[in-house]
């Protein structure tokens, strides 16, 4: 048995991103072995800072790494399956490599091959937000997520010179090939359309012919409405529970073990009752200037000692980040709001031990794995009332403006530690080992399906 674990890009240390791992693991239980299949190569060194040794060793049992370029793989893809659809003469043109494929995101990873039916094709798709990013025709998503240099190609070749490809966003991708491969691909603005013609053919094949996971039912009704499928199964995504809970029962910590690195922010903030902590990639998607507004609400109104934002940052964002500082400055915050950036897994649960308060910024999150991380370590979680994350948070900590957002966090900061850990028990149906037990039953049903599948196709 092998199996092909696709992923766009395994290094943002996200949500997304410790499905990956923690899927890997349930592969590995099961015994099957899996290559890997990438648009950048696993950064080790960065995904251990994030979630500690323990969660990556997966990725040492990867039998094989390809790095590919998406736009490539599918044209040649539909180019031979156009040929082979004219000739009719071979209905196993394209035999599969591998037993069975799972796309871990499927929400912006549209990566596709013919032989995909959902008896051997598992797709977990946080949101179908690819299905959208075609239909506008998304230059960002192009460059930013599947790491394709339109507008620099559009220039080169109107220039007639290739100088204009030494930038970081090039080198984010300089691995995969797939500067080179786009030097020979973007000829034209023509071949922008071609691109997301060649998107839309194989996501929304995807969707169709591999059986589908999501991790909430606000996902789930967001994919039905999208593409019409019956059968989805809803599976929450992992949450490390036992590590994000010992950070609330553990004693105050010992300043006499704290990195030295962190005596500006230990100075600033020393009251673990009064921090509200904001948890997220630094990601125009993910709307954190709302976490600022809120932020200048409570300081005018005096409430708490400050925020904390701790979030991974792509140098792709840079910009938005820039603007999220000027944001803080602008309003007179740089007293109250403070950035942890690219923060290992210590510093996080440092910056969780110094809070009482979680904050999500996000309207319309698909789920929020780190609004369950942070209840599992006690914290009061304050979070929009549209979204996925209103299925597992209690309605009175939903807020629909950030003047309601303040006064429900003004009333949490009062609340008895008993509550805390009545918030952090309540999401252990979240944890590694669920999702492990969800995720194999699941492809025991795929598996056992193919097998059942073949048996008939060859008595037939």
């Amino acid at each position: 048995m092998k199996a092909n674990v696709v992923v766009g890009d395994p290094n943002p240390c996200g949500g997304s991103e410790r499905v990956l791992l923690v899927t890997m693991q349930a592969l590995l239980d099961m015994g099957i072995d899996f290559d890997l299949t990438t648009l950048r190569r696993p950064d080790l060194s960065k995904l251990e800072n994030a979630y500690g040794a323990n969660l990556i060793l997966p990725i040492n049992k990867i039998k094989k790494i390809n790095v590919v370029n998406i736009i490539e793989v599918l044209r040649q893809h539909r180019e031979l399956e156009d040929g082979q659809h004219r000739e009719r003469n071979s209905r196993d043109y394209c035999q599969p490599d591998y037993d069975l494929t799972i796309n871990t995101q499927g929400n912006w990873v549209p990566y596709y091959h013919s032989y995909f039916t959902r008896y051997n094709a598992i797709t977990y798709c946080h949101f179908p937000s690819v299905k959208y990013h075609i239909e506008s025709e998304n230059t960002s998503y192009l460059e930013k997520d599947l790491g394709i240099k339109v507008l620099s190609h559009i220039n080169n070749n109107n220039n007639n010179n290739n100088n204009n490809n030494n930038n970081d966003d090039d080198d984010d991708y300089a691995d995969s090939g797939t500067t080179k491969a786009n030097e020979s691909a973007c000829d034209s603005l023509k071949s922008k359309k071609e691109w997301f013609n060649i998107l839309k053919y194989a996501y929304w094949n995807l969707m169709r012919n591999s059986t589908i996971v999501t991790n909430s039912e606000f996902s789930r009704r967001a994919i039905v409405e999208a593409f019409g499928i019956g059968q989805i199964y809803v599976l929450s995504p992992p949450i490390d529970i036992d590590t994000f809970r010992n950070v609330a029962l553990v004693p105050a910590y010992d300043e006499n073990n704290e990195d030295s690195a962190d005596s500006d922010y230990r100075a600033k903030y020393n009251d673990d009752d009064k921090l509200i902590l904001v948890i997220s990639r630094i990601d125009p998607s993910k709307q954190i200037e709302n976490a600022i507004k809120l932020a200048r609400i409570l300081k005018s109104k005096n409430i708490g000692k400050g925020m904390i934002i701790v979030g991974n940052l792509y140098h792709r964002h840079f910009d938005y980040y820039f603007y999220l500082k000027q944001l803080i400055l602008d309003l007179n915050l740089t007293d109250y709001v403070t950035f942890l950036i690219n923060a290992s897994l210590d510093k996080l649960l440092y910056a969780m031990r110094q809070s009482k308060i979680y904050f999500h910024p996000m309207i319309g999150e698909h789920f929020g794995m780190s609004i369950a991380e942070a209840m599992a370590a006690g914290l009061i979680p304050i979070v929009p009332s549209i979204g996925g994350q209103t299925e597992f948070v209690p309605q009175q900590y939903h807020y629909s403006t950030l003047e309601q957002a303040a006064e429900i966090i003004s009333s949490a900061f009062r609340l008895p530690y008993t509550e805390r850990m009545l918030i952090s028990n309540s999401v252990n149906k979240f944890s590694n080992s669920n999702y492990i037990e969800g995720f194999q039953q699941i492809v025991s049903k795929v598996l056992s399906s193919l097998s059942h599948n073949k048996k008939f196709s060859n008595h037939t």
